[in-house]
């Protein structure tokens, strides 16, 4: 039997008798409404950061300044380019002028996390937990195991219908339909196209019909924001204290036989549904410092439900590919492992390991998603721990060391081979 999957084994086994992700998701589901700048959400970051202490670790939490109500933000951009769309009828130039603002203002907020929408959102404080080991051998690589722990709010939006409807037309297009910023965005070009068209002379009833279309979709749009920012939270169970109990069961695990080659950090993100605010701010801060490790991060997902998924692509406005190599790693996994059923998933979202690709940081994002392609019970009020399925996380955790398996091999055949040599593949494992 392989060296990875007797250690596999072994680690899973004392992840059931010790660890418990179920009595961490227990635990953790107490800590109610735990939203982004929430009280609740404060006190369960002092919880979690109890349970990362240890004489081998060195737990911070790190508080930081956000305005995490993106729908809200986003309302506000859609609100701009509704009044730019009605002003467009005798003002061409004036109403698509504040479309296009509109439009740059998304692509600011998704790209970067900072808009004029964000700033007319409340802030809040919120943190985040990071435990990186006191001691270990220099200039080894960083391997960051990540998941965000506080609870998104529930909506129309993610009725589980008006979601099943959606993964279906995904699957119908192979996946590569886009997410909804980019038809969001595609909506504001269109009245862009017609305010040019108006400012170029087109009148009558064509032009107004062509300008009705998205105007309804915007009016539509701002309905379901304005529903989602003020709605309650969920209770999170699934999305996404399962992942954040899968993390620290991994890291645990790995702290018993760490890998040789990388050390590893485990950060939990506050204040990141949606939005990934808190990994964004942790990756700002140590840039360099990540830069200079060859940091490779591991975002964890939901995982009490489904069968294990690794995502090859992501992102609600511009779809961005995770690290080919890791998802090679991935691939040879699910190879090594087919009583797991892993398979590669693309999403149009927002995971734990987003924002890390997006500043050009080796990641892959891992979790579980149901038969129909979806999260189960993810932002709804039935996202309760009467719903967690304990071995759907032993498969996670289980995935999840084989990988760090991989990975530590690929990082030493990398170091042993000369600049002239063949490079490592996956097969050689």
């Amino acid at each position: 039997m392989p060296f990875y999957r007797m250690a596999a084994g072994h680690a899973l086994a004392m992840i059931r008798r010790h660890m418990r992700p179920a009595q961490t998701i227990e635990e953790l589901s107490q800590f109610e409404r735990r939203g982004a700048g929430t009280n609740s959400e404060r006190r369960a970051s002092s919880w979690l950061a109890t349970q990362t202490d240890s004489p081998s670790r060195a737990c911070n939490i790190e508080p930081f300044w956000c305005r995490p109500n993106w729908a809200l933000a986003h309302a506000w951009h859609v609100g701009l380019a509704l009044l730019g769309s009605l002003l467009s009828v005798n003002s061409p130039r004036i109403g698509g002028a504040l479309v296009l603002a509109a439009l740059i203002s998304v692509v600011a907020d998704e790209l970067l996390g900072i808009s004029p929408g964000r700033r007319l959102t409340l802030e809040h404080a919120s943190q985040n937990i990071h435990a990186a080991p006191t001691t270990g051998p220099p200039n080894t690589t960083h391997l960051i195991i990540t998941a965000n722990y506080d609870a998104g709010r529930t909506g129309l939006c993610y009725r589980r219908r008006i979601r099943t409807a959606a993964a279906g037309l995904r699957r119908a297009a192979g996946g590569r339909a886009p997410g909804w910023l980019t038809w969001l965005s595609v909506t504001f070009l269109w009245l862009i196209a017609v305010a040019i068209l108006r400012l170029e002379g087109s009148k009558g009833a064509g032009v107004g019909v062509l300008q009705l279309v998205p105007t309804v979709v915007l009016v539509l749009s701002l309905a379901l924001l304005l529903e989602l920012a003020s709605a309650d939270f969920s209770p999170a169970a699934n999305d996404n204290a399962s992942g954040t109990a899968a993390a620290l069961a991994l890291t645990a695990a790995l702290d018993a036989a760490p890998p040789r080659h990388a050390t590893v950090e485990l950060l939990l993100q506050g204040a990141s549904d949606g939005s990934g605010l808190g990994l964004r701010r942790h990756l700002r801060a140590r840039r360099k410092q990540l830069r200079a490790h060859n940091a490779i991060v591991i975002g964890v997902g939901p995982c009490a439900a489904g069968q294990v998924r690794w995502w090859t692509s992501d992102g609600a406005l511009i779809p961005l590919r995770y690290l080919p190599q890791l998802q090679r790693l991935c691939a040879q996994v699910a190879a090594d492992l087919p009583e797991l059923g892993a398979k590669p998933h693309r999403g149009r979202g927002s995971t734990a390991a987003l924002p890390a690709r997006a500043a050009r940081i080796p990641a892959i994002a891992i979790g579980s998603v149901s038969g129909n392609g979806i999260i189960a019970h993810s932002h709804q009020r039935s996202d309760t721990q009467d719903h967690i399925d304990q071995d759907a996380i032993d498969d996670m955790v289980q995935f999840g060391l084989t990988l760090v398996e991989h990975i530590d091999a690929y990082l030493a055949a990398r170091r042993a081979t000369p600049p002239s040599a063949p490079a490592y593949t996956p097969a050689q494992s």
